[in-house]
């Protein structure tokens, strides 16, 4: 356990080695001048290049990037280019946002996925037209379906704020918004894999020792939980990536809103910061899930 672990966060170094590189390159092409952009249209020669002193951007490349190297090792993050603001500060408050419309979503994921995992077993002879309906809220855009909600319930109705963070209520719409298409990939999983345990000696052997009722879907449930917590751990990966343009939509004031505006001002210190800790984060739970899959299921011990 303790190799596997050691390997598993070799990967993830390696893994954000290799974003943040990527990261930090991709910016030194596109177009877009950091300096001219804080100085401003009217801005003089002289001045865009004073600020281009300031932000260390006329250090030669090598340089530049052994700086950003090594304060993302001392968890440095500098200040802000566009705002002047410490990034530290900034994004640990986001992250708290990101972090509170994340538990809400898969609290809703978890809940929708169930239920829609036991009309399929309740409703068998429907499992085709369950199967339809899900697959279209499944393909359903992300942005679009937000947009939707928000002429529903916020412009129509009313009843639920349209953007921004004012407690649990801003929560609601975000979070259907990721939630719904998550649920549907999550409640396949749980179905596939109930078949194939029922159907299965397992599930025969049970029955002959008289294993029946709440305690045979207890033994059943165990089995499943696996394949549960590796697939609820993927999602946790595409919520991170998934909250940028839902963030967006809702103007919510999360980390995915703040790497958007970081990247239209081109303030690279902060993109960087930004992509360093979600990639940290995606490294972290797929180590977790990856130990909880080893915990619940005795044969990968």
């Amino acid at each position: 356990m303790v190799g596997h672990i050691i390997f598993g966060l070799l990967k993830g170094f390696l893994s954000i080695f290799l974003v943040v590189n990527a990261i930090f390159f991709i910016f030194q092409v596109i177009p877009g001048d950091p300096a001219r952009i804080i100085a401003g249209e009217n801005a003089s020669e002289e001045q865009i290049e004073k600020i281009r002193s300031e932000l260390g951007l006329n250090l030669p490349l090598h340089q530049r990037y052994k700086n950003t190297i090594l304060s993302l090792m001392k968890l440095d993050f500098g200040k802000s280019m566009y705002k002047q603001v410490e990034i530290k500060d900034v994004l640990m408050q986001r992250l708290v946002n990101t972090f509170k419309l994340a538990l809400f979503t898969v609290f809703l994921v978890l809940v929708e996925s169930l239920i829609l995992f036991y009309l399929y077993v309740i409703f068998r002879r429907f499992e085709s037209s369950i199967t339809g309906v899900a697959t279209f809220i499944y393909s359903i855009p992300n942005f679009w379906l937000g947009i939707i909600l928000i002429i529903i319930f916020s412009v129509k109705l009313k009843i639920l704020p349209m953007s921004g963070y004012e407690g649990l209520k801003s929560l609601i719409l975000p979070s259907v918004t990721l939630s719904l298409s998550l649920s549907v990939v999550l409640s396949r999983f749980m179905k596939n894999s109930a078949e194939q345990i029922i159907n299965s000696d397992f599930a025969r052997f049970l029955k002959a020792k008289g294993v029946y009722g709440l305690r045979f879907y207890m033994h059943i449930f165990k089995a499943v939980l696996p394949t549960i917590i590796t697939v609820l751990g993927l999602q946790i990966g595409v919520l991170l990536s998934g909250t940028v343009i839902t963030e967006n939509v809702f103007s919510f004031p999360g980390i995915g809103s703040f790497m958007v505006e970081s990247v239209l001002s081109r303030d690279m210190p902060a993109v960087v910061s930004s992509v360093f800790i979600v990639s940290s984060i995606w490294v972290i739970v797929n180590l977790i899930v990856d130990i909880l899959v080893k915990f619940s299921d005795p044969r990968l011990r």
